[in-house]
């Protein structure tokens, strides 16, 4: 016999399947009108217990592929909210530059000699910056005598909280992860080489005149979401 045909004679499996789908429809309402009407009875600056999620999307202001010299510096600037559509109903939180690097040196000298002997490149370093008011951030990395990349990240919001369960009240949450326009203006970024040359043998020599940049300037945008938390386990 089926599980279907055993269900149409079976009194106790059918209160069992109702019962089942009672508490699978009821579940999700049942914590949908708890939520709203604790987040309503609290009011913004009532202490609760709060989940605070949301979705991170990024946009791409600037981009670019550039050779640096050994102690210049790449600015990149004239970047600006004012290209963004509808940008003052962002919730702009940071800015990251993106860095990726290749390891550029010559191996000059007789040509014997430098496929005997071509030595090593050595390791460079790559210092990028951003700005945008008073929020400037430095990170260096290096390529390793080889390829390499790092990012710089800048956040004028409290992100600790986010995908966490926080007790605080509602206004508190907000000042945190909203940043209030905070993320509209004028951005810039700089990336600076300091390169040098590896050792090589006899009658070789090496020399770095700089490195290979790829990079990239990105906003982040954090739409939140903060729903009134319910220990499951508690109830």
């Amino acid at each position: 016999m089926s599980f279907f045909e055993e269900l149409k004679n079976n009194r106790e499996k059918q209160i069992m399947a109702i019962s089942i789908m009672f508490f699978v429809l009821a579940f999700p309402l049942y914590f949908g009108l708890a939520a709203a009407g604790a987040d309503e009875g609290a009011g913004l600056n009532a202490v609760n217990m709060y989940e605070v999620t949301g979705e991170v999307t990024y946009i791409e202001i600037a981009a670019g592929d550039e050779f640096i010299a050994d102690g210049d510096t790449l600015l990149i600037d004239d970047l600006h909210t004012d290209s963004i559509d509808d940008a003052e109903d962002l919730n702009i939180v940071g800015v990251i530059l993106t860095m990726s690097y290749t390891e550029s040196e010559d191996v000059n000298g007789n040509p014997l000699s430098c496929n005997a002997a071509p030595g090593n490149p050595a390791e460079d370093t790559i210092t990028g910056m951003t700005m945008h008011g008073e929020y400037n951030e430095t990170a260096s990395g290096s390529n390793n005598g080889d390829s390499g990349g790092h990012t710089v990240e800048s956040y004028w919001i409290n992100n600790s909280i986010i995908d966490e369960v926080v007790v605080m009240s509602k206004a508190e949450i907000i000042s945190m992860v909203d940043a209030d326009g905070a993320g509209l203006g004028a951005y810039s970024a700089e990336i600076t080489v300091d390169a040098n040359a590896g050792n090589a043998g006899f009658g070789c020599t090496r020399s770095d005149a700089g490195e290979d940049v790829v990079y990239k300037v990105e906003l982040v945008v954090f739409d939140y979401d903060i729903r009134p938390f319910f220990d499951l386990e508690e109830l």
